[in-house]
């Protein structure tokens, strides 16, 4: 599992709509995201400001264009520190 801190509901929508653009949603607080071989599961706490990511998991088509766990998380986390600006 990978908790990212400091995560505000601003940066939590900005990160839902950078997302979104992608053609990921991210449906509610938390829940399971599955879209193009990946997968893996969300809880954002608002009161904690922690967005967790947990089962993360790596599938075709995804895996045959050398995605990963960790490429996954750095892409995750270089847009969380966008939102955070």
């Amino acid at each position: 599992m990978r908790k990212f801190d400091q995560i505000t509901s601003a940066t939590f929508e900005c990160l839902r709509a950078k997302l979104k653009s992608q053609g990921i949603a991210l449906e509610g607080n938390a829940g399971y995201l599955s879209k193009n071989g990946i997968s893996l599961d969300f809880d954002y706490s608002e009161t904690e400001q922690t967005l967790s990511i947990s089962n993360l998991e790596i599938g075709f088509p995804a895996s045959m264009i050398g995605m990963n766990n960790d490429k996954i998380l750095g892409i995750l986390e270089k847009a969380i520190n966008e939102c955070k600006g």
